[in-house]
């Protein structure tokens, strides 16, 4: 700057006694109120006292020039404009210059400020925060840490060091569809700005979820249903009232009504029938429900999975249910015997107690009862069926077909008593066409045969107690020989592609099989003329073999073909004569019998010796005058039993025949091959009756090692000394 700075006290805008009286206290040293940038402050000296240059001072009391009153500012301060020949701008942007028309002294216009009514004297000083004693320390001194407390660790924990970035997770609250998409969502409301743009449609937001106690859920749960009015859902069918009668009433309709039928489910007259008649009857509804408790096994896995997929019941309910869905049949029926049969609500309810009858006797053979049960529903039929048929002529040959089977079938496992009398009779004549037949036998006449054979055997049976000779009188022969004329010219007629042609066949060869057992009993004569011819003499050498379990022997003989070879018809189910070719054993052929040794009064079967090892070849026991044709009708049956696939309906026809098959099956593996029959039965039906059939063959399989034959023949004494009485159908 060219020239010294001029220190002004600005007093311009008081009054003079304010200029003079100011309080004792008040501070009057000159303040800058325009700060100088610090650029400019370091260039240039900024006032005389930091230049040590002389300044002019202004007497106060003196009359200050125009000139310097109008710069002068409106409070003591230090005015630092200057100027440096232009070259540094007037920084004090409110002071604006003006110049008259003449060349006299300039007077600067003050601009008004927003900020005049600001006073210094409400401005309050902040209150000093002290420093920290670390602070406040002398520089030289070091702060001494406290030492923790405790022992020092061996190896000091790392310090915790907090992230500054704290990563943000996923979002849960976006749309459904972007969380779908999984894409980033906008989360916009109503819908999704996302959505939208895409073209896609918006599924909107999952309602907001309240984090509640299991405590709080349980009491709003039980505070909603308080407030929900009461209602009380009656059952739809009379007797389904709980959820384990609506267990038994599924399995009855979805399987075990199946099970009973051979036709399938175009004609399940345990359905279209029974079930038809239970909605309107209560007795019947019971009954139904009584039959599929009983049949359902809860060891198997289908009776697992019943119990795993209702978790509301356990197996004491189902247990206790089915006592009391037993319990009310019976009462019902019961009471239903009671009234006078002639009464007209007698008479329209002869349908349903029939049913009843019908289930309680399934029932039965579903709990494979052993007592002899089954046949109280047989001669309650018997007795009533001849007065009082039901009114429908459909259900009436569906029941007389049903019972009938059963009766006849009965025969195969009843030891005849004499104080009783026999439920099938030989003249028997059904009171209606059976027409179209569902089973084998009784509409078709098959089982006619079957109870003159059971007649033959009660008579042989009779001498046998009585000691009397022969066994087998000239009668005896006399109808067997008829019997056996009328099994060959047997020929039922089922449409092609049904199973039931296949079980026909199989049914004529178990008649057979039963007629040469019955005929056959154990003695010491040599067997009668019945089914046997003049052979050549080059087959009175004695060979033996073993072949699929077939034992054949020289000594068997049979109906020769009349041209003189050695080929003969073997069983009325062989079209075509059977060569006496012997076949090699089988490899792996064993032997149940622990003892080897040849006991008189028994034929036994010895294969050569096999080179393989040096162990005995295994004994096949054969009754007295054994011959090869029962052994290639058994083998010939078992061929027609494992033909069928393990859920064909036909396996609801094939216990009968697995019993009596069963009980001429002398050989090891005819033995093993019925067992698998039975099993596949037993899994298909799931009656437990089977197993008492099992029972029963196993009992007189290990006879026929022990070689009592007598007993062996008689397999209805054998079920009677081990206590079993059950229907074998």
């Amino acid at each position: 700057m060219a020239g010294p700075l001029t220190i002004v006290t600005g007093t311009i805008g008081r009054a003079w006694p304010e200029r003079h009286d100011r309080p004792a206290g008040e501070d009057t040293s000159p303040r800058w109120p325009n700060p100088v940038p610090t650029a400019q402050m370091s260039a240039v000296p900024l006032s005389p006292i930091s230049t040590g240059q002389e300044c002019a001072m202004v007497d106060s009391g003196a009359p200050v020039p125009p000139s310097l009153q109008s710069a002068a500012s409106s409070d003591t301060t230090w005015d630092t404009t200057y100027q440096d020949d232009g070259t540094v701008g007037n920084v004090n942007d409110d002071v604006n210059w003006e110049h008259d028309a003449d060349d006299g002294p300039t007077v600067p216009k003050i601009e008004p400020v927003e900020d005049d009514s600001f006073r210094m004297d409400d401005v309050q000083e902040a209150p000093r925060t002290s420093a920290p004693k670390s602070e406040r320390l002398s520089p030289g001194h070091q702060q001494k840490t406290k030492r923790p407390r405790g022992r020092p660790r061996k190896h000091p924990l790392n310090p915790q060091v907090a992230n500054s970035k704290i990563a943000k997770g996923r979002s849960k609250t976006g749309c459904i569809t972007c969380r779908k998409r999984k894409k980033k969502c906008d989360e916009a409301k109503p819908r999704c700005l996302n959505c939208e743009k895409n073209a896609v449609v918006c599924e909107g937001y999952h309602e907001k979820q309240l984090w509640k106690s299991g405590r709080e859920k349980a009491e709003e749960e039980r505070q909603r249903k308080q407030s929900l009015p009461h209602i009380t859902l009656q059952p739809i069918f009379q007797g389904v009232e709980t959820a384990e009668d609506r267990i038994f009433f599924g399995h009855y309709i979805n399987h075990l009504s199946s099970v009973l039928t051979v036709e399938g489910q175009h004609r399940n007259a345990f359905k279209d029938m029974l079930l038809q008649m239970a909605v309107e009857h209560r007795g019947l509804m019971h009954s139904i429900l009584s039959l599929a408790s009983k049949h359902i096994d809860f060891e198997t896995p289908y009776g697992s999975k019943l119990l795993t997929s209702h978790p509301n019941v356990d197996l004491s309910s189902l247990v206790s249910r089915s006592r009391f869905h037993h319990d009310a049949a019976m009462k019902q029926l019961l009471a239903w015997g009671s009234k006078n049969e002639a009464a007209p609500e007698q008479k329209a309810n002869l349908a349903p107690r029939y049913g009843q009858m019908l289930c309680l006797m399934l029932q039965t053979a579903a709990e494979g009862s052993p007592d002899g049960s089954h046949r109280v529903h047989l001669q309650a039929y018997k007795s009533l069926i001849q007065e009082n048929p039901p009114p429908d002529k459909a259900f009436t040959t569906f029941i007389t077909e049903f019972f009938q089977y059963r009766v006849f079938a009965d025969e195969l496992i009843l030891y005849p008593d004499m104080k009783t009398k026999r439920l099938a009779t030989e003249d028997w004549v059904p009171w209606t066409v059976i027409e179209p037949a569902r089973l084998i036998g009784v509409g078709d006449g098959l089982f006619h045969h079957l109870a003159k054979i059971t007649t033959i055997r009660n008579d042989i049976r009779a001498n046998m107690a009585s000691k009397a000779e022969p066994l087998v009188n000239y009668n005896s022969y006399y109808h067997a020989t008829q019997i056996e004329t009328a099994i060959r010219e047997w020929s039922p007629t089922w449409p092609a592609g049904d199973n039931r042609d296949r079980v026909s066949l199989l049914y004529k060869q178990m008649m057979w099989v039963y007629l040469y057992r019955t005929i056959y009993p154990p003695s010491t004569s040599p067997p009668p003329f019945l089914f046997t011819s003049t052979i050549p003499e080059t087959m009175t050498s004695t060979t033996m073999s073993i072949g699929a379990g077939v034992g054949t022997s020289a000594a068997a003989v049979g109906a020769g073909t009349g041209d003189g070879s050695n080929r003969m018809p073997l069983s009325p189910a062989s079209p075509q004569p059977c060569s006496t070719t012997l076949s090699p054993p089988p490899v792996g052929a064993l032997s149940t019998i622990s003892d080897r040794r040849l006991s008189s009064g028994s034929h036994h079967a010895t294969p050569p010796f096999r080179t393989t090892g040096d162990s005995p070849p295994p004994v096949i026991r054969y009754p007295p005058h054994h011959d090869a044709r029962i052994s290639t009708a058994v083998d010939e049956s078992l061929v027609i039993l494992e033909s069928f696939k393990p859920s064909d309906p036909v396996q609801t026809l094939l216990l009968v025949p697995c019993l009596v098959i069963g009980c001429a099956a002398f050989a090891p593996t005819q033995q093993e091959r019925v067992r698998a029959a039975l099993r596949i039965v037993r899994g298909y039906t799931g009656l437990r009756n089977c197993d008492r059939v099992a029972q029963v063959l196993e009992k007189v399989w290990q006879l026929m090692g022990q070689a009592e034959w007598t007993r062996v023949w008689d397999w209805q004494g054998v079920a009677r000394s081990m206590g079993l009485d059950f229907a074998c159908a």
